[in-house]
């Protein structure tokens, strides 16, 4: 099977397109795919994401280079996945290939890499903009990482801080899935592949990147908040009442189907605005709740949690996720046609989730129009909330690509 997907003329020179591939040999795939965006788009794309399914993790890197000789890309960047989607398809659980390439006039692009042996100097801020290639206009950071061996939380935090005026940089992208252990996944950037750290891409210049951060939750219960903190990740107190007290009270105030939603998995909302007077879905950051101390009654989370904060219990399902996505595609409808998507989400989503493969992508799709696009399933997906990037799980992070004014 394969697929694919052109933009419409833009004026300038602006162009995208995806080609996405099920064919379950690796180099086979690769070629379907290179020979299709080269009659569909030409050669020497500004830059390439390419993304390949787990299967094809032993010939990846014969893969990025048959990509690499038919197009002759300025930049690639890509990353092996459990599972990946592109196009139309979401190919969970079998062989997938995708890639997207675009022709982006105006737009400085710097890759960048951090290995173990030559890591980011996160202890000196002051050094990543030149390496980084943050400018004045940078509008967003592609960054694929993996997981076991990158900081991925400091990484975000001090990179989304390096701009002089404090405007934070939105980072997108996610971790490498699929491998059990260091040294399984592989990352490329150009003609170099890696088994750890992280590569990436600083966008600059006239371009608009568009991130909509789908967490696939709705709060349940009642604002509250935090009165009493323990070693930055345990809650003692919830407006005064022991944690676990107050987790069980909203319980019982829940329906049945809701209650079960909870014991399912027990989420938590971090509200990341504490000016808003109404807090609904996407004031949130949410969380996982760790586990609760039944000796003194506090909540273990997955966040550094300080007094004062407000917070609220969350629930997720597959017409939570729904709804959630449905909300911020229509948003994006007011902005015109996107000339190209990349879509990461969780591995925990897809069939699993919603109980047939293909949710998120149709959607996608559906409500902008059939934009190129490419994506894959990571450990964890890399998108803004509150103007900080965060990594996320078990959320859809769709960036949309649009020419600049």
């Amino acid at each position: 099977m394969l697929s694919w997907s052109t933009s419409d003329p833009v004026p300038g020179g602006w162009a995208g397109a995806s080609a996405t591939s099920a064919h379950p040999d690796t180099v086979t795939a690769a070629t379907e795919v290179a020979d299709t965006l080269h009659d569909r788009f030409g050669t020497q794309p500004d830059l390439m994401i390419a993304f390949g399914s787990f299967q094809h993790v032993a010939a990846f890197t014969d893969a990025m280079n048959t990509i690499r000789r038919t197009l002759q890309p300025r930049c690639l960047l890509g990353t092996t996945a459990e599972s990946i989607l592109g196009d139309d398809v979401e190919l969970d659980g079998v062989s997938g290939l995708t890639a997207m390439a675009l022709r982006l006039p105006e737009v400085r692009i710097t890759p960048w890499r951090s290995t173990p042996t030559h890591p980011l100097p996160l202890s000196r801020p002051d050094e990543l903009p030149e390496r980084l290639g943050i400018e004045h206009d940078t509008k967003c950071m592609i960054l694929l990482a993996d997981p076991f061996t990158t900081p991925t939380h400091r990484t975000l935090q001090t990179i989304s801080k390096c701009p002089e005026d404090g405007s934070p940089i939105p980072i997108v992208g996610g971790l490498a899935s699929g491998g059990s252990r260091p040294g399984i996944n592989r990352l490329v950037l150009d003609d170099t592949f890696q088994t750890s750290g992280a590569v990436g891409v600083t966008l600059s210049g006239r371009l608009e990147c568009d991130v909509i951060v789908s967490q696939g939750c709705r709060p349940v219960g009642k604002p509250m908040v935090v009165t009493g903190v323990k070693d930055q990740h345990v809650i003692t107190e919830l407006g005064g009442v022991p944690a676990l007290a107050q987790l069980q009270s909203t319980a019982q105030s829940l329906s049945k189907q809701d209650r079960d939603l909870l014991e399912k998995g027990l989420l938590i909302g971090l509200v990341v605005d504490e000016h808003r007077n109404h807090f609904g879905r996407g004031d949130f950051l949410v969380r996982s709740v760790l586990g609760a101390n039944q000796a003194d009654g506090s909540l273990s989370i997955g966040a550094v949690i300080r007094p004062g904060q407000t917070i609220q219990f969350q629930v997720r399902d597959a017409q939570a996720a729904h709804e959630d996505l449905q909300l911020l595609l229509d948003g994006q409808q007011l902005a015109g046609d996107p000339l190209a998507a990349m879509l990461v989400t969780c591995n925990g989503r897809g069939k699993s989730l919603f109980g047939t493969p293909g949710h998120d992508i149709a959607m996608t799709r559906r409500r902008l129009n059939e934009p190129p696009i490419a994506g894959f399933f990571a450990a964890g997906e890399l998108g803004p909330i509150g103007g900080e990037s965060y990594l996320h799980g078990h959320t859809a992070v769709l960036t949309v690509f649009r020419p600049g004014m």
